[in-house]
């Protein structure tokens, strides 16, 4: 059998990569951390071609040790210390507005130190893209505004720091650099042309083009992809105990920190033949 070249090995990892776009969790996280291009997408977004960011996270995970923990796909901070969480919700959600609501008050309580006022809480935006029009209103772009209900047909704007604006891949808004950004989120090509954000596309392409950003892409697929295996094996064993009875803590520390899959898949052959978790432990 005859040895790939170089050439072709790079090749085919290109073809690998050529299907990911920004509306892909993995890929969006790594071109949007650069915090250029991540500005770019908000000063778009948010129609405010001053706003200057200061940090930019993807993937920022905030442990709750009492609830749910969250992970917001780009939490990024302004110069004046406001926030704007964008979030790329591609499948359909049951409830995306308590979603919102719910990844927000995460973001407050990570940020209101012990002894704080409430004064202190910055602004927060929030970016929430979408691939179908789930609202229903065949617009492309909602923001949600909190007004009294009073006799005018205008309402009182009641500010409580929060801005919420919703857009979708499938209508138009009335704005032109959003719709050529949202379009592009989806093709994603890295040979595009654009005035209106030349970095996220330079960012495309070298994670599409460039030799060291095709592997950076690939080894990370790979990670993730092993850790979706491993993680998948240590949920078949816990299952298959928990028919069993009451799983001890000391038996579901050690699978869960097992990362073999040779063994994980002997422990899922022994789980499903033990009569019961002492006769499993016995096997391990």
């Amino acid at each position: 059998m005859e040895r790939m070249t170089a050439i072709e090995i790079y090749e085919q990892k290109r073809e690998r990569i050529r299907k990911f776009n920004l509306v892909s969790d993995l890929f969006a996280a790594k071109v949007f951390e650069d915090l250029t291009a991540c500005q770019e997408l908000c000063r778009i977004l948010m129609r405010n071609p001053n706003l200057q960011l200061k940090d930019v996270k993807t993937q920022y995970v905030i442990r709750n040790l009492e609830g749910h923990s969250v992970q917001l796909d780009i939490l990024a901070e302004e110069l004046t210390g406001s926030l704007i969480n964008v979030e790329l919700q591609m499948y359909k959600e049951e409830a995306p507005f308590r979603r919102s609501r719910y990844y927000m008050s995460c973001i407050d309580m990570s940020i209101l130190g012990k002894g704080k006022a409430y004064y202190e809480l910055p602004s927060v935006t929030v970016l929430y893209i979408t691939r179908t029009d789930f609202i229903g209103g065949k617009k492309g772009l909602y923001q949600i505004r909190r007004k009294t209900n009073t006799k005018s047909s205008l309402g009182i704007d009641l500010d409580n720091g929060l801005c919420e604006k919703y857009f979708n891949l499938r209508y138009p808004t009335r704005y032109k650099s959003i719709n050529e950004l949202l379009r592009y989120l989806e093709n994603s090509d890295p040979f595009y042309r654009t005035k209106v954000f030349p970095r996220i596309v330079e960012r495309v392409k070298f994670f599409k083009v460039q030799e060291e950003g095709v592997d950076i892409m690939c080894e990370i697929a790979d990670r993730i992809k092993m850790e979706g295996k491993i993680e998948g094996k240590i949920e078949v064993i816990l299952e298959l105990l928990e028919e069993l009875g009451k799983v001890p803590s000391k038996i579901v520390e050690r699978i869960s920190r097992e990362t073999d899959l040779v063994v994980l898949g002997r422990w899922i052959k022994c789980a499903a033949s033990a009569t019961s978790i002492t006769e499993f432990e016995g096997k391990m």
